[in-house]
Formats: structure tokens, C-alpha cells, sequence
């Protein structure tokens, strides 16, 4: 039986918000977002030097706002006095639209309550022991667990994750996608009848090699496995995929991406 999360099935993801056109991992991203009308928003956290957990892709902070130095330094209430604006520029650095805006960053807190019937893709992207409690604790107290999809590189975050909520869908960590691609590759992939996660979120290239191709879906979905696919922002790429079989692709630009969506999944 699939997962709460799962129903109906996402097929558009939008990575980091409507990120191609606003800051990334803000509210005002993930409000238009949400005005689109997009399946899963796709996100990041990293935990604050105060145990919260900062909406945020980068570790550091000199891309993302005006701070520098490591999230990891900085209390949340230290993080939301930085300008989460400053740094976005849509003409490679010609002009900040949003610098001065009054944009900060966020708590996942906020965010689970801001938009409570959103299903949220959430990547735990430090490796910190400390957090993986707070973050189930979080996800309980905002009653989010059947629409929040865990994951993280590092395995060490998703495995107790799984054993709190086994009802809640995971990926596969960096190291299981690894193992997996493996028995693929190997032909050894049928021999193997029980896998960790629910869904590989993968690239569809690593260096030259293409990783997402139409066998590499077929096998996953015979497998009971979804294949969702980051991060494609051109509509050729996007109709290659979803020709290829894939499950769901993420797309700093949702609205082009929901739009070719339709073409393949009449409901998206």
C-alpha cells in the first residue's frame, strides 16, 4: 500500500520555491509556489547553534544573504536579522530586486505552519546526531509526517527517521543510492527484495554517464521504487524524463515544469 504521502502522486516538485524567480527558500518563494499550484516543494535545513532548524540549502551563509560565516555559528534569532534577499539576481548580477525587501530566513516551524496543506520534500543536510530528534518531534508537533518526505545525504539522519515513523516516505541516503546503483549496474538488482527507502532522488547525469535512463526507471518501479529526478530547468530536459517514466522531477522554475507535467499526467 503506498504511502499518505504519496497520494495523489507528486509529479511536480518545486526546488527551493519558485526559486528560478524569487530567493530561494523563502516565504515569498514557496508562496508562489504554492500559488502555482505545484505537488511537493522541495527544501533544505540546516540546525542553528540554538537547536532550531534554519530553512536554508548552504551551510554558510555568503551566497544565500548578507551574514557570512556558518549557519551553525548563528542563533535563529541571530539568522533572521539577515537580509535572505540580498543575493538573488535573475541577470547574472546585474541588478537585486529583492535586497532591502524585508525578506529573512525562516524556521522549518514556520514553514510546516505558513502552508499547513502542503506536502514539503525536506533534506537534512548536516550531519548532526543532535537534530534528528528535534526535527521528528517537529514534524509530529505540526502534525506533518504524511506530508513531509525525509532526506539526507548522510544515512545517520534518515534511518532513525524511518524507525520513528515508518509511515513517513524517506529517499534513499547517498550511500544506499550508491548501493543500489550498483546491483543495477552489476545485474544483481534481482536478487534484492527489500530497500530501505521509497523513492531515488538522483541527478540524471554524474560526470558524463547518464544515470536516468528508461531501464534504470522500469527496474526501480518493478521494484516498487520511485524515481524523482533533480534538478531540470529547460522543457527538453523535462520531456525527456517524464518520456523516460520518471515519477516526478524538481525545478527551480515550477510553472514551465507544471505546465509540461500536464502534457504526460492530465491531472498535474
Amino acid at each position: 500500500m503506498s504511502k499518505k504521502f504519496f497520494i495523489p502522486e507528486p509529479r511536480v516538485f518545486a526546488h527551493r520555491g519558485a526559486s528560478g524567480g524569487y530567493p530561494e527558500n523563502t516565504l515569498l518563494s514557496f508562496g508562489e509556489a504554492v500559488k502555482i499550484g505545484v505537488d511537493v516543494i522541495e527544501t533544505d535545513v540546516h540546525f542553528t547553534k540554538d537547536n532550531r532548524f534554519v530553512v536554508a540549502h548552504d551551510g554558510e551563509l555568503g551566497r544565500i544573504c548578507d551574514g557570512s560565516g556558518l549557519v551553525a555559528d548563528y542563533t535563529l534569532a541571530e539568522l533572521k536579522k539577515f537580509d535572505a534577499g540580498y543575493g538573488f539576481s535573475a541577470d547574472g548580477g546585474k541588478s537585486f530586486p529583492y535586497r532591502g525587501m524585508g525578506l529573512s530566513l525562516i524556521s522549518l516551524e514556520e514553514l510546516l505552519e505558513e502552508f499547513p496543506g502542503q506536502r514539503f520534500n525536506i533534506d537534512l543536510k548536516a550531519k548532526n546526531p543532535a537534530q534528528v530528534p528535534y526535527y521528528c518531534t517537529l514534524i509530529q508537533k505540526c502534525a506533518a509526517v504524511h506530508r513531509v518526505l525525509t532526506a539526507s545525504e548522510h544515512a545517520e539522519n534518515t534511518r532513525p527517521v524511518r524507525l520513528r515513523f515508518p509511515e513517513m516516505a524517506t529517499s534513499f541516503s547517498l550511500s544506499e543510492a550508491l548501493i543500489y546503483y550498483f546491483l543495477f549496474r552489476s545485474g544483481l538488482l534481482y536478487f534484492k527484495k527489500r530497500f530501505p527507502a521509497d523513492v531515488l532522488q538522483i541527478p540524471e547525469f554524474f560526470g558524463p554517464s547518464r544515470v536516468v535512463s528508461d531501464t534504470f526507471v522500469e527496474q526501480a518501479h518493478k521494484k516498487g521504487l520511485r524515481v524523482h529526478v533533480w534538478t531540470i530547468n529547460d522543457e527538453e530536459g523535462m520531456r525527456r524524463l517524464y518520456g523516460a517514466g520518471v515519477d516526478a522531477v524538481m525545478s527551480d522554475h515550477p510553472s514551465l515544469l507544471k505546465r509540461v507535467a500536464a502534457n504526460y499526467f492530465p491531472a498535474a
